[in-house]
């Protein structure tokens, strides 16, 4: 997983992000999912919204999910070049590299889509890098935010349509909740990155 090559998410991303707990917004955003530039800057957003939770007496839980493509039971793709070899003169296997990442690109949106009608128009969703996302569950401790989990790994793993192509994904799932994940936002972060390695969806 890469975490360098992300855009910053906009500004007003980040100030929903601070307002958090004081202030949750009264209609669920757009299912556009912004994407951050690595787990930092994601840990400074979660800081900041933990303090809004401590000032105002609210609780937070991380859900962290890693995606990438299923390809189980699918035949192989003539145009993709093989394992170890490289691009052909005529520039086949660019092509067939390119077009692998456009539809991976294409898949991780739908994810994220489904992901964002999932929850709560009050819960912050992120993407992260390429095939990680995040999502800040408001007001939700262990108990509620394991139950979310589980909903949300019945709903991820639903097939989705890309570019009339049926895809499917590989899901990995963690959590963590403030304190007993973390009292400091990268901590949190990190809490639920080693609890996907734990789990299996």
């Amino acid at each position: 997983m890469s975490l360098s090559t992300a855009a910053v998410a906009p500004a007003d991303a980040v100030e929903q992000v601070r307002i958090g707990c004081a202030k949750p917004p009264r209609q669920t955003p757009a299912l556009w999912v912004p994407r951050v530039d690595s787990l930092a800057e994601f840990g400074l957003m979660i800081s900041r919204q933990l303090t809004q939770c401590r000032r105002y007496g609210g609780h937070l839980s991380v859900l962290w999910l890693e995606v990438e493509p299923d390809t189980t039971g699918q035949a192989p793709d003539a145009s993709a070049p093989s394992a170890g070899t490289g691009p052909t003169e005529d520039g086949e296997g660019v092509d067939a590299r390119a077009a692998a990442l456009e539809a991976r690109d294409g898949l991780m949106a739908a994810v994220g889509r489904r992901l964002r009608s999932r929850v709560r128009g009050t819960d912050m969703v992120l993407q992260v890098g390429e095939t990680s996302f995040a999502v800040l569950l408001l007001e939700a401790g262990i108990p509620e935010s394991h139950l979310v989990q589980h909903r949300l790994a019945v709903a991820l793993k639903a097939p989705y349509g890309v570019d009339a192509v049926t895809m499917h994904v590989r899901l990995q799932m963690g959590m963590a909740s403030f304190p007993e994940g973390g009292a400091r936002g990268t901590d949190l972060a990190e809490s639920a990155r080693q609890d996907l390695r734990r789990r299996t969806f």
